[in-house]
């Protein structure tokens, strides 16, 4: 029996965090990480190059922050992959910004796992 591997993508702009969550995530079986972006343009590169199966967004980035990522990840022509919104700001009305954009889950940092 073949197991599948879920690819995944990170976004996330402070890089001790990023570190953190991919050293975690390349310890996981079954997981294969195709690319880490510490800013939503590189994210939206990895994600037409390498067609993750998720992606860990933060919310918060330069050039390009995750709402507007996730406003150009419904214009790729590419399978969308499954978001994961990281963020530290954890009001009402940015939850339910991001959830109308398509995000799939919606995380609060620090995530309890670290």
């Amino acid at each position: 029996m073949t197991r599948h591997v879920i690819k995944v993508a990170i976004a996330e702009d402070n890089k001790i965090f990023a570190s953190i969550i991919h050293e975690h995530l390349s310890q996981q079986p079954g997981i294969e990480l195709v690319g880490v972006a510490y800013d939503g343009e590189q994210i939206l590169n990895i994600i037409k190059e390498k067609e993750p199966d998720v992606v860990l967004l933060d919310i918060i980035m330069p050039h390009l922050d995750g709402m507007e990522v996730l406003e150009r990840i419904k214009l790729l022509k590419s399978k969308r992959p499954k978001i994961i919104a990281l963020t530290a700001l954890g009001q009402e009305t940015l939850a339910q910004r991001i959830i109308e954009l398509g995000v799939d889950y919606y995380l609060i940092k620090p995530l309890t796992w670290m």
